[in-house]
């Protein structure tokens, strides 16, 4: 079921708002050092991955591309709620809008059509999914503690995810597979 952009908006600021987290805008690229710095950088992935699917549902022109894309807004909003569930209570600096790393990507997708923006929206994808893979395999070999602390918990949402970004990286890299063996 196709989820309009503002209805997926709308359920994401309500879970953001139903958990109790704190919002502000988490801003830079830089791999996070803390606990609520993590899960910040983990909901704007998240986002972007949703925000950038939405475009790619109404721009892609090839199936699989759309088909993916439609897959990566269904997964990350899960992953979205699961991190909220995880991080609910710890007052952690929920992002709003993207950074200019993901707003730049999204700008430059918003001016390409045709084959080049199914090319170029796949690669930023596997990009974005590499970087969250390292990101999540340095957080899942963690120790947390005590289960109820917010490392603990982040920790066990990271190695309960991080099969399904590689899951979802390499079904990416078919995806541009089949985009270069079509040319």
């Amino acid at each position: 079921m196709r989820r309009s952009w503002s209805a997926t908006l709308s359920c994401v600021g309500i879970l953001t708002v139903a958990v109790g987290l704190g919002v502000a805008s988490a801003q830079g690229t830089a791999q996070p050092t803390g606990d609520q710095d993590f899960v910040s950088r983990a909901a704007l992935l998240n986002m972007a991955a949703i925000q950038i699917g939405h475009m790619a549902t109404k721009q892609a022109q090839r199936a699989d591309v759309k088909e993916f894309a439609q897959a990566t807004i269904e997964d990350h909003l899960k992953a979205q709620k699961q991190l909220a569930d995880a991080a609910s209570g710890a007052g952690v600096r929920w992002p709003t809008k993207l950074d200019d790393k993901y707003r730049q990507i999204e700008q430059r997708l918003s001016k390409l059509n045709n084959g080049q923006f199914d090319r170029e929206y796949m690669k930023a994808m596997i990009d974005r999914d590499r970087d969250v893979e390292k990101m999540l395999a340095a957080r899942a070999t963690g120790g947390g503690g005590e289960a109820d602390t917010l490392a603990a918990k982040v920790n066990q949402w990271a190695s309960e995810t991080l099969p399904e970004v590689r899951a979802h990286l390499k079904e990416a890299e078919q995806v541009i597979a089949q985009i270069g063996n079509s040319k």
